[in-house]
């Protein structure tokens, strides 16, 4: 055998190994984190309601991704959930603010915290506090809810009218004297505004700049305990929010025999339709044949498989999709009618994308392209220094924040592998010609 080929056979069988013995770097984080909601808060809001110095001092200093892909319901529990879980919705069974589970014959309105309703997700404070990391809540939808015999070590029952300073006063002194390493911290803003006023109301604007001054606040009390050098922040959202036509609203019963549905989810934008035994084709005939404009009819099995949203039973047979702006309801003299802005439709659209930034110690100064809502969920437990629960999650793009990214993240090994093969080209070449 000649040199080159001896030099060439012991790269081979070097990077054919590397490619396979590669193991995760250990990143030293710092493991304490707080992840932030603002309902309702609107990707374009932050160029569109400029200036918000608050959030632009945070981009600059730390990550911005252009927008977040959510989950297919646009609507806070479900979102909210996808974040806390990396899980679809199929797959964590928070189908909508409200849904019908027939196996428990039971429905869900907001509000509601017996475990059944959340179990089939493990949310970020139980995968924390199941690994010995102490989490803190102040608010989030599914904080209240024992989970696996599990709660947050601190929590607080959501409370829609406790001032915002005051929401923030008390994370950041659990980080600061009950040590603390996870925490949530969620307001109902600027979503409460969006759907009084609408999306492009000089009342939402008004709001966004009070909510860049609660994150200025956050920023100032957190850097006056130190925990700016120790704490990564992850500010974000659950959706967007679109304008509403008021004249664009259908009433189902007059539609279809209501006789013929034995129950009916008004979702406003996705509505939940569960026909009566041996009624499902004569009530999606009814529907799908009635040529209501703004309004497409699928059956749970037709549901696009982009949308990931037809293999949980809370799921009903047949799924009512509006167009943006339109809505779906048994009565339209509802008190919600009024509502000037809605959320909840397809996520495809961008109304509906929400913001994300991040700021801390962990946390590269970068601006990345979009990427999902449950890729946020392997980003906290990354952060964070735990194991993840399965999860439909990835740090493919949302590593890049990082530090030092993973070496797990998608192509990381792979990476390595064709760089070692590139070494033995170069090398086999330069023994040749020698």
């Amino acid at each position: 055998m000649t040199t080159a080929s001896s030099v060439l056979v012991f790269l081979f069988i070097s990077s054919s190994g590397a490619a396979s013995t590669l193991k995760p770097v250990q990143v030293p984080y710092t493991r304490r984190l707080l992840l932030v909601s603002m309902d309702g808060f609107r990707w374009d809001y932050l160029e569109k309601m400029a200036p918000l110095p608050n959030f632009e001092k945070l981009a600059r200093h730390g990550t911005r991704a252009e927008y977040i892909n959510n989950t297919f319901m646009t609507s806070t529990f479900p979102t909210h959930y996808s974040i806390a879980t990396g899980l679809y919705e199929e797959s964590h069974g928070v189908v909508g603010n409200y849904m019908y589970d027939s196996l428990l014959n039971d429905t869900f309105e907001p509000g509601q915290n017996e475990g059944k309703w959340w179990r089939d997700g493990e949310p970020i404070w139980i995968t924390t506090t199941k690994q010995r990391r102490k989490t803190g809540c102040v608010f989030f939808p599914g904080t209240e809810v024992k989970l696996q015999g599990l709660r947050p070590a601190l929590w607080l029952p959501y409370e829609m009218h406790m001032p915002f300073r005051q929401r923030v006063d008390k994370i950041v002194d659990w980080f600061a004297n009950e040590d603390i390493q996870f925490g949530t911290l969620y307001f109902h803003e600027p979503d409460e505004s969006g759907h009084q006023f609408g999306p492009d109301s000089p009342e939402v604007e008004r709001m966004v700049h009070e909510m860049d001054d609660i994150l200025g606040y956050l920023l100032e009390r957190m850097a006056a305990h130190g925990l700016d050098r120790s704490v990564n922040l992850i500010v974000t959202s659950d959706h967007g929010m679109t304008s509403k036509d008021m004249d664009k609203v259908v009433e189902i019963p007059r539609l279809v025999n209501m006789s013929l549905v034995e129950n009916f989810v008004d979702n406003e934008c996705v509505c939940h339709v569960f026909p009566a035994p041996g009624a499902e084709d004569a009530v999606f005939r009814a529907l799908n044949g009635s040529g209501q404009p703004g309004m497409t009819t699928y059956r749970k099995e037709d549901m696009p498989d982009h949308w990931h949203y037809k293999n949980h039973r809370r799921i009903p047979p047949i799924i009512l999709v509006m167009d943006e702006g339109w809505t779906c309801t048994l009565n339209k003299s509802g008190p919600w009618v009024n509502r000037k802005g809605n959320h909840g439709y397809d996520n495809r659209l961008m109304t509906m994308k929400p913001i994300f930034l991040a700021q801390g110690p962990d946390i590269r100064q970068a601006r990345l392209p979009p990427f999902r809502s449950v890729d946020i969920y392997p980003l906290m437990c990354e952060l964070l220094g735990v194991t993840p629960a399965p999860n439909n999650g990835s740090l493919r793009i949302a590593g890049r924040m990082l530090r030092e990214p993973p070496a797990y993240s998608q192509g990381g090994s792979e990476a390595r592998a064709s760089l070692l093969l590139l070494c033995v080209f170069i090398t086999y070449h330069s023994v040749s010609r020698s």
